[in-house]
């Protein structure tokens, strides 16, 4: 069962960030598709929008050697399916996907199925919570941002909780904590640099 949280770790969490040198990230630059890349350990994903999502190619270092993923989100802030050599993991949302309107609404929730390699695996309920506005500062460059939680509860699994701090400009979560079930956080990933358009 440790794996399979560890999936949904991977699955759910959304860790992007800006540059720590450079001109600062526009919105339409991210629509060219931007790659972040995290130094220390590896890590390096290429996002591109599509329609009111993303599409992710990811290469991270895991025990020593790099590991492609992809995955595509229905919204930035909420993934439906991760491919990786462990297998084929996707959510589904029983509810349509409104999270735009996230300051006026505060809250959104969905019934949630998840589904591994195709066969129905466990359910339960995606919470997703705005706690406020803020700004997100990486190295010269400081982006409006909404602080957002996201918790999924699935049977017999403990939840799976993020901090998110979302630029509803650029459409992108610049900064992702990973928190316990007691909301302590647990870590935190930022990317080292950005290029726009796909390459190293």
């Amino acid at each position: 069962m440790s794996i399979l949280l560890r999936s949904l770790s991977l699955l759910v969490g959304i860790t992007l960030a800006v540059p720590a040198f450079g001109d600062c990230l526009t919105a339409k630059e991210t629509k060219q598709g931007v790659l972040l890349t995290r130094e220390v350990p590896f890590y390096s994903v290429f996002y591109k929008p599509d329609g009111p999502g993303l599409t992710e190619q990811r290469l991270m270092e895991r025990d020593g050697s790099l590991q492609p993923v992809s995955a595509v989100y229905v919204h930035p802030l909420l993934v439906e399916k991760r491919v990786s050599a462990s297998g084929t993991h996707e959510l589904k949302y029983a509810n349509a996907i409104a999270l735009d309107d996230l300051p006026q609404k505060k809250n959104w929730q969905s019934a949630t199925t998840l589904f591994i390699n195709g066969k129905k695996s466990v359910s339960g309920t995606t919470f997703i919570r705005f706690d406020g506005l803020g700004e997100e500062t990486i190295a010269s460059c400081s982006y409006k941002v909404w602080a957002i939680n996201s918790r999924l509860e699935l049977t017999e699994l403990p939840p799976i909780i993020f901090e998110h701090y979302y630029s509803p400009e650029l459409h992108l979560v610049l900064r992702s904590v990973t928190l316990s079930p007691s909301n302590r956080p647990l870590s935190e990933v930022r990317f080292d640099r950005f290029q726009v358009g796909w390459g190293n």
